[in-house]
């Protein structure tokens, strides 16, 4: 019998590593999280195109010592750093995959290396600095990247980076870090900004978020103006090793975001309700939908219009569109106005149903309400529901009828002067508007001697 252990190859690790990269610009990440945890209040990219040579500075505090910066899984960094972050002591082997010829300067020392030579493990003289001005520099030859490419990703990252970060003299756009003026609260997560809350007619529910300043994770596949920004806590999540673009445990931790997300919007909205006028917390009906807060407005004294219906046209059955004829009212109503009204909730199914309760709601002026409230709000005690009710039709006065077909449809048409709509104990006559009995009844239609609707029954054709 024998023991063995297990046994890392060096110089094979480390080769390998250099295919664990999966993006080019790793590089440029991993640079300007040295210059953060550095203490750098900027870091400055420089890139020469002709020359293919990235020259990377920062006011930091400085590479305490060169030969753990080139220590693969050995981050250098002190107690605090290791403790908040956890870096993992590969990042700087980016660098050295990433161009053929490398200077580093700083208050330990200076180096200038070939890169290959870096990764055979050939020993590296380090040359003192005894005039060190309190910036390091690095400078990379040979960079296979395109100044495209380098523009672009280092706007990506520097959107929510919390020092400023240069490109060939432009500084770049940090319209997400947490010293943007936006406003973060802190979460059990890390801190959040709420987008759109400010603004009624915009609910947003994308999101985008960082780690250590960088972006781990987006909601959506495509650019979009508004969204909620979430800076995880570093010392809580994590991201995955080498790239650290994409968090671990990512599905776990984006469905707790979006718990945070919610509680922090209950919290705002539950917060606003009490300062806000109810003509203007309603406006916001979209959002609290969306975030499941309906419930806020129960004791509101004022529906949302998004939630009713009103007739402002003939209602027509149209084998297309059903709604032609009815319209959200042109502002939310107050309850002592949807109280003065008829409130009523049916199937408008009027193709197989026929339009008969649509044209007693429409001549008794009613509001249409179907859904969109918490179960518990005042308005359901006040609803009248006429599918419940028994439903009758009586003609005045027929005087014949007769079938007619058309290329789309057929329909047989009683004639008279008028008919009678009763549900339950309540009853319209109309005399000046046809109305359609629907499939169920045979496809039958009531047409009375005043008819001014000029149809019935509307079929359309669709386009494809």
């Amino acid at each position: 019998m024998k023991e063995v252990a297990m046994k890392v190859n060096q110089a094979n690790l480390v080769k390998s590593l250099k295919f664990s990269f999966t993006n080019k610009t790793t590089v440029l990440g991993e640079l300007m999280q040295n210059a953060r945890r550095a203490n750098a209040t900027q870091v400055v990219f420089e890139f020469a195109p002709e020359t293919k040579i990235l020259r990377v500075t920062d006011d930091g505090c400085g590479i305490d010592s060169i030969e753990t910066l080139l220590t693969v899984a050995e981050s250098g960094w002190d107690a605090d750093v290791v403790a908040q972050e956890h870096p993992f002591g590969i990042g700087f082997l980016s660098a050295l995959f990433a161009c053929r010829h490398m200077t580093v300067v700083s208050k330990s020392g200076r180096i200038s290396v070939n890169t290959d030579d870096v990764l055979s493990f050939k020993p590296v003289t380090v040359s003192p600095v005894t005039d060190w001005d309190g910036i390091t520099a690095i400078t990379m030859l040979g960079v296979d990247l395109e100044i495209e490419q380098i523009e672009s990703m280092l706007n990506q990252l520097a959107q929510g980076f919390p020092i400023p970060v240069e490109f060939n003299g432009t500084s770049l756009d940090r319209k997400c870090a947490l010293d943007s003026g936006l406003h973060f609260v802190d979460t059990e997560i890390g801190a959040v900004y709420l987008d759109g809350v400010d603004k009624a007619d915009n609910v947003v529910r994308d999101f985008e978020v960082y780690l250590q300043g960088l972006p781990v994770y987006s909601s959506y596949n495509f650019k979009l103006v508004n969204r909620h920004i979430i800076h995880l806590d570093s010392s809580r999540f994590y991201a995955r090793l080498p790239d650290r673009d994409k968090l671990i445990d990512e599905k776990e931790v984006i469905a707790l975001v979006r718990i945070v997300l919610a509680q922090e919007m209950e919290k705002y909205f539950t917060l606003f309700k009490t300062t806000a006028s109810a003509d203007v917390f309603v406006l916001f009906y979209d959002t609290l939908k969306y975030w499941k807060l309906l419930s806020l407005l129960n004791d509101v004294p004022v529906v949302p219009r998004e939630v009713l219906h009103e007739y402002d046209d003939y209602p027509v059955c149209d084998t297309v569109v059903y709604s032609d004829f009815t319209r959200h009212p042109d502002k939310a109503l107050t309850r002592s106005e949807v109280e003065s009204r008829e409130v009523v909730n049916f199937n408008d199914d009027m193709q197989n149903e026929g339009s008969a309760l649509h044209m007693f709601a429409w001549k008794r002026e009613s509001l249409i309400y179907n859904d969109g409230l918490d179960n518990d709000h005042w308005i359901y005690p006040m609803i009248r529901y006429l599918d419940n009710e028994e439903l009758t039709t009586e003609l005045v006065n027929a005087s014949h009828g007769a079938l007619f077909e058309g290329e789309w449809t057929t329909v047989y048409v009683h004639f008279c002067d008028a008919y009678r709509i009763q549900i339950g104990n309540d009853v319209v006559e109309i005399a000046d508007s046809a109305f359609y009995h629907g499939e169920d009844q045979s496809g039958l239609a009531v047409v009375p001697k005043g008819d001014a609707s000029g149809y019935v029954l509307k079929v359309r054709l669709e386009v494809v």
